[in-house]
């Protein structure tokens, strides 16, 4: 039988142990807190801002810097639909599907373009048909996201993708090519039809 004194010293030990695990816990999400409104503060401050021109924002090959995402740009160039691709597993209204993401390709190099969002189709590998790009030269409106972590694209049906990552934007061109890529709000000529445009940032 155990003597009082352990007891209390079980006891004593335990209560530290969940002070300090409270604590642990305590400033982790004080940090998420704060991580988030940081991240509020650059969206607000970024989204109504008036359209700049992407080569006066970015420069190809430039690392996207995390104040700068969520500007608007304004860039023009010719789509390469022949490089398309589908980022799997996005969600839109509880709905699954795949985001649309197709290369444009400017005087001043290649920027990926998420053009929007479609369903999936019979089953979560299979995608419904994507509307065609416009063909021809094109100004286009977005707004810069930053890239994504990479992630195993082995077994994945063909042109479809995880994450919009360094290794799928920089791997299927020898153009010089933007470390960003860009949320399509506006297409001029505008096409007859277009993949669901993802919505505003949530804040």
């Amino acid at each position: 039988m155990k003597t009082q004194p352990a007891r209390w010293i079980m006891v004593t030990a335990f209560a530290l142990l969940v002070y300090t695990a409270c604590i642990f816990l305590a400033r982790w999400q004080l940090n998420r807190l704060n991580g988030r409104a940081d991240a509020n503060r650059i969206i607000t401050s970024n989204y109504d801002q008036p359209a700049n021109a992407l080569t006066r924002t970015l420069r190809p090959g430039q690392p996207l810097d995390t104040r700068t995402t969520w500007r608007a740009v304004t860039v023009q160039g010719t789509y390469d639909q022949d490089d398309e691709l589908l980022v799997r597993k996005r969600s839109l209204n509880e709905s699954t599907g795949y985001w649309v993401l197709t290369p444009l390709d400017t005087n001043s190099g290649r920027i990926w373009a998420v053009r929007g969002w479609i369903r999936a189709g019979a089953d979560a590998r299979t995608p419904s048909l994507a509307p065609a790009a416009p063909g021809g030269r094109v100004s286009v409106t977005g707004y810069l996201r930053g890239l994504e972590r990479t992630t195993d694209t082995q077994g994945l049906p063909d042109r479809q993708i995880q994450t919009i990552s360094p290794a799928v934007i920089n791997g299927s061109s020898s153009r010089s090519t933007y470390q960003a890529w860009l949320q399509v709000a506006t297409e001029d000529p505008a096409p007859t039809t277009t993949p669901t445009r993802l919505p505003n940032p949530d804040v």
